[in-house]
């Protein structure tokens, strides 16, 4: 539950709560119908066996999945192949609904295109505060020739700017409902008695936005593949995720033109910041080990004390050893040229 007292700024900013009821309340059961009508039950989500919004306090009494053995991966070694070849048929699974759901329904409503962009972000002095930390440790990292990355983070424009070429997406390019959060501790599994992958459900839906499916592929990609296989097999990856896609799209008899693989890649790189931007901000504190105070206050808290957090975490071993291999992967593709 949240009330109003503590659901301000931001939060009030993306209507998040009330986004979450309605996904929960008629949206993944809509999308999940569909798939009823093709003869096939599928299921995205833990039940919402009930909810309800007085004056703003939003209370969802859900499904317990933990009774049904379902339970999350340990974020810091990420999903193996078996593991993410499930999880991106399930989100084309979901992706696949939510488009047919949009050609049959029409657009899906406005809490759902709202973009948040942050104010006067060139005088943020939390950004600031952040580059000068990341390019310090940055130095630290052994990362061959590293001054060419260092010279290539974003200036607070560029980041903003970014962000907004996004979200600003072309009409006439494929567009599914975004998870928005898409990482491995929002999905849960169950497990056969022999240890195969049984059932998955996606929870936490305060951030769905519609826009290109690279968002929710370059999430879960660098935040939650394991880091052996995350770039080595990248474009596989968008291989798995577009096969199911278009058999999934067929299956629910959709009617405009097919995504095609190459535009799929095409879009990753052209929405690439997403890579960036989940580098920067979402793997620092999924990296984080688990007797390390995840603390955002402290990553953007402009003093000596957040200069010592932040050197902590930017150094942090396991973050290292990602960044090592995303950000060259990231350069080479020309996601870095701002």
């Amino acid at each position: 539950m949240l009330d109003d007292a503590q659901g301000n700024g931001f939060v009030n900013t993306l209507n998040i709560f009330p986004k979450e009821k309605q996904m929960y309340d008629l949206i993944i059961p809509q999308l999940e119908k569909l798939y009823e009508q093709s003869g096939l039950e599928v299921q995205f989500a833990p039940k919402c066996h009930w909810s309800e919004n007085v004056n703003g306090r939003i209370c969802l009494v859900q499904e317990d999945l933990k009774t049904k053995k379902f339970r999350n991966i340990n974020r810091l070694k990420g999903f193996d192949m078996p593991h993410m070849r499930r999880v991106l048929e399930k989100l084309a699974e979901f992706h696949a609904a939510s488009a047919v759901w949009r050609q049959r329904n029409g657009p899906f409503p406005e809490d759902f295109q709202r973009t948040y962009l942050p104010a006067n972000y060139n005088k943020s002095k939390s950004y600031h505060a952040r580059v000068q930390s990341y390019k310090a440790a940055m130095a630290k990292w052994g990362l061959p020739e590293h001054e060419q990355y260092v010279s290539r983070i974003p200036t607070a424009d560029q980041f903003v700017q970014s962000v907004a070429r996004c979200f600003n997406t072309n009409p006439q390019e494929f567009k599914v409902l975004n998870h928005g959060d898409f990482w491995s501790s929002n999905i849960m599994l169950s497990y056969t008695q022999s240890g195969e992958i049984n059932q998955l459900r996606f929870v936490d839906f305060q951030l769905c936005k519609w826009g290109s499916p690279s968002q929710d592929l370059w999430e879960l990609i660098i935040c939650s593949a394991h880091h052996s296989i995350r770039i080595k097999h990248f474009d596989c990856f968008v291989r798995i995720y577009h096969t199911h896609l278009v058999r999934c799209l067929k299956i629910l008899n959709y009617t405009e033109r097919m995504p095609l693989l190459r535009e799929l890649h095409m879009s990753m790189i052209k929405y690439g910041f997403w890579g960036y931007f989940t580098t920067f901000t979402h793997l620092v504190f999924i990296l984080l080990p688990v007797d390390t105070e995840a603390s955002l206050q402290l990553l953007m808290q402009a003093d000596e004390e957040g200069d010592r957090f932040r050197s902590k975490v930017y150094t942090n071993p396991l973050y290292v050893r990602s960044a090592l291999s995303i950000l060259p992967f990231l350069y080479r593709r020309g996601i870095l040229d701002f």
